[in-house]
């Protein structure tokens, strides 16, 4: 099935998320997200919907940063949304805030905004999690590990804790 993913709009906000296979949501990122890549330590994926149709794809994982809560905590390491309507991502964080609450035992979630793509983390803001602080850029490169290098610009870091 052939699908131009990159003309794909959707006039309606999504109604639910289910998990779907990491080869489907690394594909559309790979495709679509300004990043290019899925980044490793994948927990789960959770497609995001619109009656049948799939709209978009989060990739939630352990925590990158090394001096995170490791276990009780998930962190978004990727989210895309084809052209959806206003609200339509902080609707699907919801949704998926809904999800980890029944297939998960994780209570904490976290996200990164990046500044340098003139994210401002608008759609965590209305999904209610708290911005915790604003991170410096710096380089990932280390003389014994290959990484890409700098990932983008500042971030902002927001939490929302499940109850």
């Amino acid at each position: 099935m052939a699908m131009n993913l990159l003309t794909l709009k959707i006039g309606k906000i999504p109604d639910r998320v289910r998990q779907i296979p990491f080869k489907i949501a690394r594909r559309i990122i790979e495709q679509n997200h300004y990043l290019g890549y899925a980044p490793c330590g994948c927990k789960f994926c959770l497609g995001v919907y619109v009656d049948s149709e799939l709209i978009g794809v989060m990739i939630w994982g352990h925590p990158i940063a090394r001096m995170e809560e490791q276990d009780n905590t998930l962190e978004l390491t990727r989210m895309f949304l084809f052209d959806s309507p206003k609200n339509s991502e902080s609707r699907a964080l919801s949704l998926a805030e809904k999800w980890i609450k029944l297939n998960r035992t994780e209570h904490r979630l976290i996200a990164y905004s990046d500044t340098a793509e003139g994210h401002q983390g608008i759609i965590y803001k209305a999904a209610n999690w708290k911005k915790i602080k604003e991170v410096k850029s710096e380089t990932w490169t280390r003389l014994k590990r290959k990484r890409k290098g700098v990932i983008g610009g500042d971030k902002i870091k927001f939490e929302r804790i499940l109850k």
